[in-house]
């Protein structure tokens, strides 16, 4: 028989590294049956590396995937866990067996298992949950301690374990219990490597469902705030430096999204919040930005020895705006989000290029005025003492730079406000990735929009254009495909670059009838 991994497959577990095992022998798929003093973590552990599955988590002689309904081809009694194929293992023949179908052995392989936290204020904090059979379910425990939230904190790259806790403190819950009673020394690499005495899915009460918080990964010492500072990551379970040489804006995206701090700002510089203190990171990372943490990243051979100087990063703490109490969507006092509670930001530093920024980040238009502080009330939640710094051509008011006022320099009360036109920008970037890059598009009355053929036009029109939707400054302008779509066609524009609005401009008339050969003015903005 072939001991490819085609002849052996595991089915009714929810895919194909866990479920009943099979083999296929004279062209017809029949189960494998073995008593519970001969099926092991050995023989299982062939049928793993077979199939490519990674190492077994769990071996069971119970038919807990379900009894099989055909042959019974194999009955294994020894396998030394060195085979390269189940068959290989002692067995009393083909077709030969002393057990029946309720004994059929079944098999959850490593890659069958996926561990995450739910329902916490990030990836490293919530319920304890396991995916087996294809759906996720919580992990049970009377006697759940620090030692078994260690492994899973380790496991999930989230540094040390800072509590472990029941899951009512994070929900109530409804879904099945995938595994019960898991006892760890703490040492372990994967929770499967515990002792775990009940795999499920059960039905039951969830009052002993697990739950951690973690350390997390990484952090930002030295600085004002929890959001700014030099990057240190856990190494076991101390904290260590980062070489300033090993983290690109990339990375610090990352950082900051996992510390719950918005956007990076800046990465600026090795002195800028002193000198590290004790040991360096011995790697350097390498994300995409779009990772959960700093651990998920591709980790690099250090490119500089013997470094001295850490990474600092400076991340937006605000992650989510919005304008409260004021009738409506475009009116109200300006609240932030930051570590998922809002509150009122603080009018002190608050101005019109702040406003700006905000207004159009809300689709808003732009800011037309600025109630007295508290005109639209206090608010509830803590009065955010910062102030930011924006230029007005920001695209998010998390890019601002943010300054930290202290005390007292926010009265209770003095709450920023904001009245926005209300009415969006005439004039739009469309078909582009953003709302800063695409086909220039003019609105000529409502609901109509004109196309900008490629013309006599340069910078000062793009310029123009990026500086009223708050969108920085031209990065590219190139001519796109026309798209026939549009009713009207806007022949020729023209602007110097120092006018505020492209209203401003010099503009030719409409065409009627769309050009079939046209290009089409496209801008990306900053």
């Amino acid at each position: 028989m072939p001991t490819g991994s085609e002849e052996l497959r595991l089915v009714d577990g929810g895919g194909r590294c866990a479920g009943r095992v099979e083999v296929k022998h004279r062209g017809e798929w029949g189960s494998v049956c073995s008593y519970d003093f001969d099926w092991d973590i050995r023989g299982a552990g062939v049928v793993c590396r077979q199939l490519g599955c990674g190492k077994v988590a769990h071996a069971s002689p119970y038919a807990l995937f379900g009894q099989g309904t055909g042959h019974i081809w194999l009955h294994p009694f020894f396998c030394s866990g060195t085979e390269s194929a189940l068959q290989e293992c002692n067995h009393f023949g083909w077709e030969k067996h002393y057990c029946g179908h309720e004994w059929d052995v079944g098999v959850i392989c490593t890659e069958a298992l996926e561990l995450r936290l739910a329902d916490g204020r990030g990836p490293c904090e919530g319920t304890v949950e396991v995916k087996l059979r294809g759906r996720w379910g919580t992990v049970a425990d009377n006697d759940w301690d620090m030692d078994d939230a260690e492994v899973v904190c380790q496991q999930l790259g989230c540094g040390s374990a800072a509590g472990a806790h029941l899951a009512s403190r994070f929900r109530s819950l409804e879904d099945p219990i995938m595994m019960a009673l898991v006892d760890c020394n703490g040492d372990e690499a994967t929770l499967w490597d515990c002792n775990i005495r009940g795999w499920g899915p059960y039905k039951g009460p969830h009052v002993f469902d697990t739950a951690v918080a973690c350390q997390g990964f990484s952090r930002l010492a030295g600085g004002d705030s929890e959001c700014s500072g030099r990057l240190e990551v856990r190494q076991g379970r101390n904290w260590v430096s980062v070489c300033h040489g090993h983290v690109d804006l990339m990375a610090a995206q990352v950082v900051c999204r996992e510390l719950g701090c918005g956007t990076a700002l800046a990465i600026p510089g090795a002195r800028h919040f002193g000198a590290a203190t004790g040991l360096f990171w011995n790697g350097a990372f390498e994300c995409n930005g779009t990772e959960p943490f700093l651990s998920a990243c591709t980790q690099q051979t250090p490119n500089i020895q013997n470094c001295t100087q850490p990474a600092t990063i400076i991340c937006s703490p605000y992650t989510r705006f919005r304008l409260a109490d004021g009738g409506s969507d475009c009116t109200g006092r300006v609240e932030v989000e930051a570590k998922g509670m809002w509150g009122p930001l603080c009018a002190t530093a608050w101005d019109l290029p702040n406003a700006h920024v905000l207004c159009h980040h809300r689709g808003c238009g732009s800011a037309i005025s600025l109630p007295p502080p508290g005109h639209f009330g206090m608010g509830t939640g803590v009065l955010r003492s910062d102030a930011l710094r924006c230029s007005g051509s920001e695209r998010h008011p998390g890019q601002c730079p943010v300054e930290v006022l202290g005390q007292p320099a926010c009265p209770p009360g003095h709450t920023a406000a904001v009245n926005c036109s209300g009415v969006a920008e005439p004039l739009r970037l469309h078909g582009g990735e953003s709302r800063c890059d695409g086909r220039l598009e003019v609105a000529v009355r409502p609901g109509v929009w004109a196309r900008v053929s490629v013309g006599l036009w340069d910078n000062g029109t793009a310029t123009v254009v990026c500086r009223q939707l708050g969108c920085g400054v031209p990065e590219k302008i190139h001519a796109a495909p026309a798209n026939a779509s549009g009713p009207i066609e806007l022949q020729e524009l023209r602007c110097v670059g120092t006018e505020e609005l492209l209203a401003q401009c010099n503009a030719s008339g409409m065409a009627t009838e769309p050009s079939k050969s046209a290009e089409e003015l496209a801008i990306a903005c900053s």
